[in-house]
């Protein structure tokens, strides 16, 4: 690998760092290792030839990214829905809500 194309090699282990984390469901780490490669990209300028094959890995990368986070919404936005779903099947066996006794007479006069 040229040194030329190093960067680009740089940008394929950061994203494989970012990978990992969304397949161990890491999501509060998440955040700065999308800044710190993000970063690092807005660096670089044009890519040489030699950083084909990098960012062909990166470009694999990202779709296995977007995967696992797709894939994180979705179970997320299922484990919300359950949670809603038991919070109203609680209530309803919780029977009605006590009735408060107001003193509606005014005693003042």
């Amino acid at each position: 690998m040229s040194s030329v194309a190093q960067p680009w090699a740089d940008l394929v282990v950061l994203a494989e760092r970012e990978r990992d984390l969304v397949r161990e469901s890491r999501w509060d780490e998440l955040p700065a290792a999308c800044e710190q490669r993000l970063s690092a990209s807005l660096a670089l300028g044009t890519p040489p030839a030699d950083a084909r094959p990098h960012l062909e890995r990166l470009a694999e990368l990202q779709a296995e990214i977007h995967a696992g986070l797709s894939a994180g919404r979705a179970f997320t936005l299922q484990k919300m829905g359950s949670m809603s779903r038991g919070a109203t099947a609680m209530r309803g066996y919780a029977g009605p809500a006590p009735v408060r006794q107001h003193d509606f007479v005014n005693r003042s006069a």
